[in-house]
């Protein structure tokens, strides 16, 4: 793989690239390679000598690290597979790879927050261990329908709220 671990060698590049110093990506890496084990009952190394063709990913570390890049960069496939010397549709295998042992591996360390609540109690449960809750409400810009019956449904009457008079 064009980039690696060995690539980075200041504090400013691994958080760049990575999203975190060397230190925290080794204890990462340490729960990383026992999800990859736990998942595909062998390790990445072990895998690559049964079909070496076309192999650049050496160890779990490369594959963190394609991981953790993908997630902070958001480059498309084809960029990502530019960069990390594969073509798109490797990029793409591998990352969804690497996101399904890394999800793996928040859930062993017990690090995965949780995604759904069956109650309004549980929910308050859940949340009175917490100290802080950080919300991600970025808005995205969507595609507008074609159909009018699909407009309509989608919209919301902000803009032409009428107002009441004085």
């Amino acid at each position: 793989m064009k980039i690696s671990v060995r690539d980075l060698k200041t504090p400013r590049q691994w958080r760049a690239s990575v999203g975190c110093d060397a230190h925290h990506f080794a204890q990462l890496l340490v729960v990383f390679q026992a999800a990859y084990t736990a998942l595909n009952q062998m390790q990445l190394a072990d895998r690559m000598v049964i079909r070496p063709a076309g192999t650049c990913m050496k160890d779990e570390a490369d594959l963190l690290v394609l991981t953790l890049f993908s997630c902070k960069s958001g480059l498309t496939y084809d960029v990502l597979g530019l960069v990390c010397g594969l073509d798109a549709a490797t990029a793409k295998r591998r990352q969804d790879e690497g996101l399904a042992v890394l999800r793996e591996a928040l859930r062993l360390a017990d690090c995965l927050p949780e995604r759904e609540f069956q109650s309004p109690a549980e929910l308050q449960r859940y949340f009175s261990k917490r100290r802080a809750v950080l919300l991600d409400a970025t808005e995205f810009a969507t595609q507008r329908p074609p159909e009018k019956a699909a407009q309509k449904a989608r919209y919301s009457g902000k803009k032409n709220a009428t107002r009441s008079k004085p």
